[in-house]
């Protein structure tokens, strides 16, 4: 018994020194998953409003206390501006940049989730349908009139769904407009909010049908950094100058010129697109040359 309690002893103390000489593991940098997108200092921030005091100068160090300091003493809290000018001011500030990005992306996240809920009920509806057994259904006219029926509902929940995200989407635009500081406007975050909540706003709104409101925002998109090289933004942008110039052919909503500077542009973006999918040397954009050539003959025959 004493040898057996000796032995155990013994393998406890030499796992403890193996242990302890083992070198110590490195430990791997956590990401915050609570953080959409790595470019934001913290979640939901666009900008700190921390100073770093290291960077300031004794002068500005000075200013800043001095500041601090008379906003101390004539704190107010019924006072209200009669002039604009400093609720200008506070428009351009750290503050209100942060407050109005929270809240452009709780808008935004709120319009994607409407669509991840309705594809999620729209996948459970289909399954539903798939796994329930129909004894009633003797003739296929019943079939045919019972699954048309289904399409109508999955169809009216993608619409509803679609309108609730452009709404927030919509909202979450106003709120970025609202942001004028210039340079903050310029950050990655702005500019990587902006461009998602455009990109998605677009694509629903195409949906529904509204196709000509999403020519400025397209617009507007592709000067946004690099996202003139996405190529399906000028697929998007083509589509919708195609739209406008069919509408003035059909139903004569417009003149000749806007006809034919819709045509130019749609040829411009359909040429622009197939560039950057297949290349200028490959058989399709030469064939969309050829295409177009042949569309912009037609504009300029008497």
């Amino acid at each position: 018994m004493k040898r057996i309690i000796l032995l155990t002893t013994l393998l406890y103390t030499i796992g403890s020194l193996t242990a302890q000489q083992q070198p110590a593991q490195p430990t791997s940098t956590i990401i915050n998953p609570a953080n959409p997108t790595p470019y934001e200092p913290t979640p939901g921030e666009l900008v700190t409003e921390e100073v770093d005091e290291t960077q300031l100068t004794e002068e500005q160090k000075r200013v800043r206390v001095r500041n601090l300091t008379a906003e101390e003493l004539w704190k107010n809290a019924d006072y209200r501006d009669y002039d604009p000018s400093f609720t200008e001011l506070h428009r351009l500030s750290k503050a209100f940049a942060n407050n109005k990005y929270r809240l452009a992306l709780s808008s935004f996240q709120a319009g994607i989730n409407s669509i991840i809920k309705m594809r999620d009920e729209v996948e459970l509806l289909r399954k539903q349908s798939a796994e329930t057994r129909r004894f009633n259904e003797k003739w296929y006219w019943q079939v045919v009139d019972r699954k048309a029926q289904e399409e109508r509902t999955i169809n009216r929940m993608k619409r509803q769904a679609k309108q609730e995200a452009v709404t927030y989407f919509t909202r979450a635009i106003n709120y970025l407009d609202e942001i004028i500081n210039p340079d903050l406007r310029e950050k990655e975050p702005f500019k990587k909010l902006l461009s998602a909540v455009y990109r998605n706003w677009v694509m629903y709104q195409y949906d529904l049908g509204n196709i000509p409101q999403t020519i400025p925002v397209l617009e507007h998109y592709i000067q946004i950094d690099e996202n003139e090289k996405e190529y399906p933004a000028h697929k998007y942008l083509s589509q919708a100058y195609a739209f406008q110039e069919n509408m003035i052919k059909k139903y004569k909503m417009g003149t000749e010129d806007q006809m034919l500077r819709f045509r130019y542009k749609k040829n411009v973006h359909l040429l622009r697109a197939t560039e950057l999918k297949y290349g200028k040397e490959s058989a399709e954009y030469k064939h969309v040359v050829t295409l177009v050539n042949r569309d912009e003959i037609i504009s300029i025959m008497p």
